[in-house]
């Protein structure tokens, strides 16, 4: 009997599986894991990323400490991780990227073209303006705080931009189909460009999306306070693919890398293929 019960006990203990940790993210459809690399930290809601794609570096806001809003732009090389503060602009907030040109502008108190090599700025346009939002294709578009109306930059100066002329917009982007998609405070929608017939993608009942971007094949993607979300044309919505606590912002890398931020950092998903969960 005794035998018995020792066999029995030894089985037992075999037969135990082992809890799995699991070590990797997981972003929807794709076939590998990819892990997390801490590009930053000790940066307080890192905000307005985007990516040069010719010299792979990040540029973004972060707030600083004071009596009132203030913030400061800063870059990081993806190549590196190499940090640096733009202390040229004054209170940078929001980031645009001329791909083509390689040409840097950075809104605060006004529109400045930044030089990375010499790490100095020069005003371009909306002097001593708030500048909210900043995004380029084909023409620089921004808005301004509190108003938030979107403007277009031509050689001539900034004009309202027609398609949007009476709606207010917190985020704005273009994608590969040359549809126009734009958030306020009411959700995310989808504009034909040259149109003003907008559908809505996403409804916000309480927050309201923290960015919009399109990944390297003009995809757009939006990043809400639970995470990183991709357009789903069929069925005119956004679909979570990667789950995050307190997410900021959004951006790809020149390797269509997700690059995202949370509360306190900057992060970066690269794949793994020998990571498990």
């Amino acid at each position: 009997m005794k035998l018995l019960l020792l066999l029995g006990a030894f089985v037992l203990v075999r037969t135990t599986p082992v809890p799995k940790t699991c070590t990797g993210v997981r972003i929807t459809n794709s076939p590998v894991l990819y892990e997390r690399e801490v590009l930053k930290t000790g940066v307080d809601r890192p905000y307005m990323l985007v990516v040069d794609y010719s010299s792979n570096i990040l540029y973004f806001s972060y707030s600083t400490e004071g009596e009132k809003d203030s913030f400061q732009a800063a870059s990081i090389d993806l190549k590196d991780k190499e940090f640096k503060n733009i202390t040229c602009v004054p209170n940078g907030f929001a980031q645009a990227v001329d791909s083509t040109n390689n040409e840097v502008y950075i809104g605060g108190d006004g529109i400045y073209k930044y030089d990375p090599k010499k790490d100095t700025a020069e005003l371009y346009a909306a002097k001593d303006a708030n500048i909210w939002l900043l995004y380029f294709h084909d023409d620089l578009y921004y808005a301004e705080y509190p108003s938030q109306f979107l403007y277009v930059v031509h050689n001539s100066g900034a004009v309202r931009a027609k398609d949007l002329e009476d709606t207010k917009v917190d985020m704005f982007v273009i994608d590969n189909d040359n549809d126009i998609f734009y958030s306020n405070d009411t959700g995310i929608y989808c504009q034909k460009k040259g149109t003003k017939d907008a559908q809505l993608y996403k409804e916000f009942d309480d927050a309201s999306a923290r960015g919009l971007t399109t990944d390297k094949n003009g995809k757009v993607h939006a990043c809400m306070v639970d995470g990183i979300y991709v357009v789903n044309k069929d069925a005119k919505r956004f679909d979570k693919i990667v789950e995050i606590d307190d997410a900021f912002g959004v951006a790809f890398d020149r390797n269509n890398n997700i690059v995202y931020s949370d509360a306190i950092g900057v992060y970066m998903l690269k794949p793994n293929e020998n990571l498990t969960c």
